[in-house]
Order: C-alpha cells, then structure tokens, then sequence
C-alpha cells in the first residue's frame, strides 16, 4: 500500500558500486524546471551543430541529433544530470570523498548503471502515486453515457398507485 502524503524529509538511495545519495524529494516544480533545462541543452546544442555545418565548419565534439533516438538518448541523460544536480545533498562511497558540486554530480551520474537507477529510484514514488491517485479510471461506458443493452430494465409504468396527487386531492 502507499500514502498519498508528500515527504519533505531528505531521504537515501543506494545506486550501483557502494553509492548511496542523499536527496530532496522530488517536486513538480523540480521535474519541470528539470526536464527544461535539459530541453534546453539539447536545443542549444541542435542550434550549435547547425550554425557550425552551415558555416563550413567541423561539428566534431557535438552530436549529431538528426536521429529521434539520438535526440531522446541525450534528452534523458541530461535530464538525469540535472535531477540529480537539483537534489543530490549529499553521498557516500564515492573514493577521495570529493564534495558534491554540480560537475562531481554529473561525473558520477554518467556512470553507467549509476544514473539509470539513480533516475529510477527517485521518481519511483512519484510514478507510484500518480498511479494510485489514477487508480480508478473511467468505467468503459463513460461517466455519462446510458446503459444500453438487451438486458437494460425498461422505464416502470406510471399507474394511478404510485402517481404524485394532484393539486385539488385535499
């Protein structure tokens, strides 16, 4: 079962090689400002290889983004790096103790499996409650819609018995 209630406690997660983050819980407003700023990226870096191939220079070190899958590839990379970099407060299990600075962050989380699970694990509880707050969808007919069918009840006949007096009846 689960709570529909927000934390707004720091908590861990334990990623691959020993690596336990400690993070803020994830908000709306913090998926959104995420996933901008990584759209961001990825359409300033599409404007970068642009001007550099029609000027006649070499796009070497940029990436070639004419691919969806490409696209959506670098879109969700940056998209982990800037969650993290958003919420990532503090870790453990990273060798030389280095401080956790926005370039340390995006360093471990290009570690692969390190990212992927970091960006599962911490939007888990979100994908969960908004499942359970769906939970119970719309019924097949529609909310609204009349029950059809050849088992559907016909309306009951008006009969002088369970008809509303009229107003001269004392």
């Amino acid at each position: 079962m689960i709570s529909l209630k927000q934390t707004s406690e720091p908590f861990d997660i334990e990623l691959p090689y020993g690596i336990t983050v400690t993070v803020k819980p994830l908000t709306t407003a913090g998926m959104a400002a995420a996933q901008a700023a990584a759209r961001r990226r990825v359409e300033g870096l599409e404007a970068q290889f642009k001007e550099r191939i029609e000027a006649g220079l070499s796009a070497d070190g940029l990436p070639d983004l004419a691919s969806d899958a490409e696209r959506d590839g670098l879109f969700q990379d940056l998209l982990i790096k800037e969650l993290a970099i958003r919420h990532v407060s503090a870790w453990t299990g990273i060798e030389d103790d280095p401080p956790v600075t926005p370039e340390n962050v995006a360093a471990v989380m290009a570690l692969y499996p390190v990212g992927e699970r970091f960006f599962h694990e911490f939007t888990l509880k979100q994908v969960l409650l908004t499942a359970a707050k769906n939970g119970s969808g719309l019924s097949a007919a529609g909310t609204s819609s009349r029950a059809e069918g050849r088992d559907t009840a016909k309306p009951a006949k008006r009969t002088a018995a369970n008809s509303a007096p009229d107003a001269s009846t004392p």
